[in-house]
């Protein structure tokens, strides 16, 4: 499968059930785990690590988003109303406009929506372990948002610069 030109997908669901599908203009992404060793000091002697593997991955996501929706042709009655779309999987996938995604971001409530952040192609996201199929280094999350933020620079008033936080669940496929 050929690389898509915006790569980062959001959905409030898996591909196939989800309501809202958003392609992201993403410029930077950036996947961190943190992890809690313990170390107990002894005296006089070399202190004593316990790693229970537990994990926290976050993901950080920044790009840009326009003012206005990008294709004024789009007069469908609904939330996606001027949004551009493009046909990714199968699916119909909308680039956003600022407001449209503040509105998204501040009122997903995860737990009543299983929110999902697709990155890069996910089809392959390991080597199976049989055949030539070799990982394709995307993965799908599902993600909770922590925080985000838009940031509007002089010249550059026809979009804003995003930051999105999320805090993430294992990416689909670890065990």
């Amino acid at each position: 499968m050929a690389a898509e030109e915006l790569a980062v997908l959001l959905r409030d669901d898996t591909n196939a059930d989800a309501s809202v599908r958003l392609a992201l203009k993403s410029e930077q992404i950036s996947i961190t785990v943190s992890r809690t060793p313990i170390q107990i000091a002894l005296p006089a002697a070399s202190p004593i690590i316990f790693d229970l593997g537990s994990s926290r991955p976050a993901i950080t996501l920044s790009g840009i988003v326009d003012n206005v929706g990008g294709d004024t042709t789009n007069t469908t009655a609904n939330e996606f109303f001027n949004m551009e779309s493009r046909t990714i999987q199968s699916q119909t996938y909308y680039i956003p406009y600022k407001n449209y995604l503040e509105k998204k971001l501040l009122t997903w409530v995860t737990g009543s929506t299983d929110l999902q952040l697709e990155c890069g192609d996910a089809t392959t996201p390991d080597y199976s372990g049989s055949g030539t199929t070799a990982s394709t280094g995307g993965g799908i999350y599902k993600v909770a948002l922590q925080q985000f933020q838009f940031n509007q620079l002089p010249g550059m008033e026809d979009r804003w610069n995003y930051s999105l936080q999320f805090v993430a669940k294992w990416r689909e496929g670890v065990s």
